[in-house]
């Protein structure tokens, strides 16, 4: 087995099928329980990858597809125009960062709450670093000293017999 240092294609492929088979149907979802679904997936996945290198492109090719196909989704929910839609909902998080979806509404219990999806160009990156355990883990240690006490039955029936 050997890490991997870039995201295969298939699997970026894979992945962005989910999303977008969620996003292509099941109108009568809350905006925001939508959202948070999204979000679980986007940080799953940007979590499984984070100690591989070479992302920014297919990181940014799939927050772009995430990104118009969420408004697409919005619009036809909502039977209204995208452009609408841009000048309400997109906003950024912060100085600094790029715009995204940022809803605000009731979720599916009718709590009053704003969220934003997430993108996978901001998530974590982190250097995959090898290391050698300092011992196998399967082998015992034998220079230890064990406090283990031992018994045989019919020592402790004597024993006990004699109480």
């Amino acid at each position: 087995m050997r890490p991997l240092t870039m995201i295969p294609k298939e699997k970026a492929k894979g992945f962005i099928h989910k999303p977008v088979k969620e996003l292509s149907g099941s109108y009568s979802v809350n905006k925001i329980d939508m959202v948070e679904s999204l979000n679980r997936k986007i940080s799953g996945w940007a979590h499984f990858y984070q100690f591989t290198d070479y992302t920014a492109t297919i990181y940014s090719k799939l927050d772009r597809i995430i990104f118009w196909k969420q408004g697409h989704w919005l619009a036809k929910k909502y039977k209204t125009t995208l452009k609408n839609l841009i000048r309400q909902w997109v906003r950024s998080k912060g100085k600094g960062t790029a715009k995204t979806w940022t809803l605000f509404g009731r979720n599916g219990m009718g709590r009053q709450c704003g969220v934003s999806i997430e993108r996978l160009v901001s998530r974590r990156k982190c250097q995959f670093r090898w290391r050698n355990p300092s011992m196998n883990p399967y082998v015992q240690k034998t220079d230890e000293s064990r406090n283990v006490y031992e018994s045989f039955y019919a020592e402790v029936a004597f024993a006990l017999s004699n109480v």
